[in-house]
């Protein structure tokens, strides 16, 4: 039930913009009557029918030229429509065009079928018969659905799913192997499915955005980045889980792989970033490795012109890229582990010094700060740098330069599954009888990011904000439900919403700012893991979306 529950949940916000290509008669208004699907389900799913009508109706009516018109006029029992019955009530309502159709549930599987009528001709215009084995794939159907509708019947170009397009039905459908695929396997080769939404139905004062989305990884991906790491002058996206380098790219409307590399199964990914810190034009990968004992074996990879080779190895960095304008861009950061505890010292600033990245500036942070979550900026937008970070209970804090607190949030913000356990303790855990693991995790506080996203001329920061459906309650479980990102701006007391995205259903485990297709304007990238069925015992999978304000 709970996987009904999120698609009704997306269906309300996931709503898509219609373009301006019109090709309908300039004095006539279509109408269009849109009945109830008939559900077939072992469960009392009957909430789904006003979801997909709403849908429906949003992406199909248009001021002056396309109307919805009542189906209580039609008199229609939900659950009992066919062909006659909907050309019935069509010539009843006095509607042009009706609509009708099924949605049949076997577990978690899903088969949308609907059609579209020609009331006084009496055929049938536009057919889909799509099955689907995710929560988001009703979305996807109904989505192509009415995209096909408004193309081919009111010329009417709309924004929306790329590869979907493809794996639309004929008309009539004929029934083929192509017509019953997941869209997930139809994306395989595409870059994903793009979707345009508007701050109307996101009920935050989100600015209007296009949401690109890439194919299903079976896997938890936690941290992403990116940058020209070849030197070919594009843009790249590297991302990893815990074992394994995925580096793609996406131009031309498709997100192709340039190289996966399999890691060793002792050693765990914590972070990853890009940056070309040497200066030679290719982007070096800066992979933040911890092993089973907890020690830090961080590498960094860089492009040699045929393979990416390891230029430095076995390093006890924590690493993180900040873009900081006022010190020229891309800064690196590092922090060491230490042999009993999980830091040792301060936070440093690294640099590329005769073939070895070393300290070469030591940052005064506020105490607690860690090398994952802080960040320099004009927050203030005063002309003055201060510095953002977040405490151990993941509660953001505005410092001025000498390290003095000068604001901190009501909220927490951020949210990671992602923790680091000290050496010590998991050396003191294996020895006990009843447990492996220490008792007590640090939390990795996520990514901050000081910005201009909505392009207004002033700096605002960009945060995180997943649920954690446990309340924080307990020091070694975290399960997240949903996340946004959240606007913040200062306005002389403190930092405060300006505005927020949508929810996304799931745990977005990183994030960060680039040029992901590579069109000349920077995306918010980020990474959304789902659990298959909409379980928490469900296998991980994961996608990378970005976000695109427009």
């Amino acid at each position: 039930m709970k996987l009904f529950k999120n698609i009704i949940l997306i269906l309300a916000v996931v709503l898509l913009l219609s373009g301006s290509n019109i090709a309908f008669s300039a004095d006539k208004i279509s109408k269009i009557l849109i009945l109830p699907f008939n559900i077939h389900s072992e469960k009392d799913l009957t909430f789904l029918q006003k979801g997909i009508g709403e849908m429906l109706s949003t992406r199909l009516s248009f001021e002056n030229k396309v109307m919805i018109v009542g189906k209580e006029e039609a008199g229609i029992v939900p659950g009992k429509t066919d062909e006659k019955i909907a050309l019935a009530a069509g010539e009843k309502t006095g509607a042009d065009y009706v609509l009708f159709g099924s949605l049949t549930v076997f577990g978690d599987s899903i088969s949308t079928d609907a059609k579209f009528y020609d009331v006084q001709k009496k055929n049938q215009l536009v057919v889909i018969n799509e099955f689907g084995s995710s929560q988001g794939d009703v979305i996807y159907h109904i989505n192509v659905f009415a995209a096909r509708i408004n193309e081919t019947v009111f010329g009417r170009k709309t924004i929306s799913a790329q590869a979907p397009a493809k794996q639309s039905t004929q008309q009539p459908s004929s029934g083929g192997q192509d017509s019953r695929k997941n869209p997930e396997e139809m994306w395989s080769k595409e870059s994903g499915i793009k979707m345009a939404y508007d701050e109307a139905f996101t009920g935050s004062g989100e600015p209007a955005a296009v949401l690109w989305k890439s194919k299903k990884f079976e896997t938890k991906l936690k941290g992403i980045a990116l940058g020209d790491v070849d030197g070919d002058g594009k843009i790249e996206t590297v991302f990893a889980d815990d074992h394994n380098i995925f580096i793609y790219r996406q131009t031309a409307g498709k997100f192709e792989k340039i190289k996966e590399i399999a890691g060793k199964t002792f050693e765990f990914y914590k972070g990853i970033d890009v940056a070309d810190i040497n200066g030679n034009k290719k982007a070096e990968i800066f992979i933040t490795a911890i092993r089973d004992n907890g020690r830090v074996v961080s590498f960094v990879l860089e492009w040699d012109g045929k393979d990416f080779k390891i230029i430095s190895d076995n390093e006890d960095w924590h690493y993180r890229v900040l873009d900081i304008p006022a010190r020229g861009g891309k800064v690196l950061f590092g922090q060491r582990g230490g042999n009993a505890s999980i830091f040792s010292g301060n936070v440093h600033e690294l640099k590329w010094v005769h073939g070895y990245y070393i300290s070469t500036n030591k940052e005064i942070l506020p105490r607690g700060v860690n090398v994952y979550g802080f960040n320099y900026g004009d927050i203030l937008n005063s002309g003055q740098e201060m510095i953002l970070g977040y405490n151990a209970n993941e509660y953001l804090n505005l410092f001025n330069v000498n390290g003095n607190e000068e604001w901190t949030s009501s909220d927490p913000y951020g949210g990671s599954s992602a923790y680091l356990e000290a050496p010590a303790e998991i050396e003191s855990a294996k020895k006990s009888s009843h447990d492996q693991r220490p008792e007590n995790r640090l939390y990795l506080p996520q990514r901050i990011l000081v910005t201009d996203l909505d392009n207004d001329k002033k700096k605002e920061v960009l945060v995180v904000k997943n649920i954690d459906t446990t309340g924080g309650i307990f020091s070694r479980v975290r399960l997240f439900k949903s996340g946004h990102f959240e606007s913040l701006s200062w306005d002389n007391v403190g930092l405060s919403p300006k505005w927020r995205t949508r929810n996304f259903s799931g745990y977005i485990s990183d994030y960060t700012l680039g040029d992901i297709d590579n069109d000349g304007t920077d995306e918010l990238v980020f990474l959304l893991v789902t659990q298959a069925g909409g379980s928490i015992m469900g296998a991980d999978r994961s996608f990378v979306i970005s976000w695109d304000a427009k």
